[in-house]
């Protein structure tokens, strides 16, 4: 890589704390892949500079919850609530093998790289040859490998480790894994309906001791809360506080159904919380408080979830409906802003996640930068280049990505994943998953 990359004559829409952007600009990066200067161009376009005259720039985008290797359950169960939904998608996870979840992470990828996320948050069964894949392919992850309760096999098909296990697995993998830039490992507890009481203690104490997040599911549905308060005798968020998950960094999907007292309680622990709109939408579960959750204070991120229940992982389409669904609802047309949600796929949700390195382009950062084209019709007349990504913009339009300063999308080519061998190897994955159910059943 030279000393210095340029990327010239686009309009920078920084995410700055000033909301910052810049008419024909100039973003640099050395070497090592951080940000060097933004701001207005500093001269004409060099031999080996790149001319992205006619784009918008945007951070790169953060998706806050997904599981990766789900996109080989994709439209399996479309018409039904969660818990059948789980029960189909369970009925196909017990024939997954560690192959399927290589090339089911690898389709993510794709998908991901070609609508401009360049960081992931992810829960799933996680191994060394997984964080491998994600390094080789350039992309930043969190990855949370996922455990039930101490004595319960969670992928029985793909390894034979137990809750228990899985701890000790995701301290080696955090340990392997320390001096990469692109990976950092929490633990992932599935959910308190999943994960005893027991568990969700053992996990906040193990880690604080070792000084790793967490990610876990709380409060997704009603019936989940109804089942938390006759069991435990309290609300899901209250109860894994009460475990003391909050202690460390944590990070909480969906908070679709929360009291007054939980969003208080994220907002004061700092938990951050992944707003999953189409999701939530599909599988009836309810739409989340975002207006509640923001005027608290609460450190928000936004997520596909998986695309067994959304079906894609395009974060262009959660900024809009996440956008709008709230005006709807409120009959409040200024309850939400576009700005909002564009904020929380780059830089609140950067912080959410636990990778405050990115999600904003300013120097010092990572050069994590992604190229939007503006040719489009949908993209003109272009009265605000925020207003554009915010309601107008789909992940098509992305044509360039760099993470870390590597272009790992060049003018709609991905450089470090196959996309034809892959989408091949998940048809045939997904075909004979879907027929062992079939026979199973």
């Amino acid at each position: 890589m030279r000393a210095e990359t340029r990327l010239v004559g686009a309009t920078i829409v920084t995410q700055d704390a000033n909301n910052t952007v810049i008419a024909d600009g100039e973003l640099s990066f050395d070497a090592s892949g951080v940000i060097t200067y933004v701001g207005p161009r500093r001269g004409p376009v060099g031999a080996d500079d790149q001319d992205l005259s006619g784009h918008i720039l945007l951070p790169g985008l953060v998706n806050a919850h997904t599981h990766s290797a789900m996109t080989l359950m994709r439209g399996s169960c479309d018409d039904s609530d969660l818990a059948t939904w789980l029960g189909v998608v369970q009925s196909l996870e017990q024939h997954i093998t560690a192959e399927d979840v290589l090339i089911g992470l690898r389709l993510a990828m794709v998908e991901m790289i070609r609508t401009g996320t360049t960081t992931f948050a992810d829960m799933y069964h996680w191994d060394s040859a997984l964080l491998a894949a994600v390094v080789n392919a350039g992309m930043r992850v969190v990855a949370a490998h996922a455990v039930f309760d101490f004595a319960d096999i969670g992928f029985s098909t793909v390894s034979p480790m137990n809750g228990r296990e899985g701890l000790d697995h995701t301290e080696a993998l955090a340990a392997e894994f320390a001096g990469e830039k692109l990976v950092r490992v929490r633990y992932g507890p599935h959910a308190p309906y999943t994960s005893s009481p027991e568990m969700l203690t053992e996990v906040a104490r193990r880690a604080e001791k070792h000084g790793l997040g967490v990610e876990i599911h709380l409060a997704e549905s009603a019936f989940e809360v109804e089942q938390n308060l006759k069991n435990y005798g309290c609300t899901p968020i209250v109860h894994a506080d009460r475990a003391g998950l909050f202690a460390v960094p944590t990070l909480v999907a969906h908070v679709v159904h929360p009291t007054a007292e939980e969003i208080e309680i994220l907002a004061q622990r700092g938990a951050g919380v992944s707003h999953n709109p189409v999701s939530n939408l599909k599988l009836g579960s309810g739409i989340a408080p975002l207006a509640a959750l923001r005027d608290g204070g609460v450190l928000l991120g936004l997520g596909t979830d998986g695309a067994a229940s959304n079906n894609d992982l395009d974060l262009f389409e959660e900024i809009k409906t996440g956008s709008l669904i709230h005006r709807g609802v409120a009959q409040k047309p200024d309850i939400t802003a576009g700005t909002d949600l564009l904020r929380m796929a780059t830089a609140t949700g950067a912080a959410a996640v636990g990778f405050p390195e990115v999600g904003v382009l300013e120097p010092g950062r990572w050069a994590d930068v992604i190229a939007l084209q503006t040719t489009s019709s949908r993209a003109t007349p272009m009265f605000s280049p925020t207003a554009f990504l915010s309601f107008a913009a789909r992940g098509s339009d992305v044509t360039d990505v760099f993470i870390g300063g590597q272009q790992v999308l060049a003018a709609g080519k991905l450089t470090t994943l196959d996309e034809d061998s892959i989408r091949a190897e998940a048809a045939a994955a997904s075909a004979r998953l879907q027929q062992l159910a079939e026979e199973n059943s």
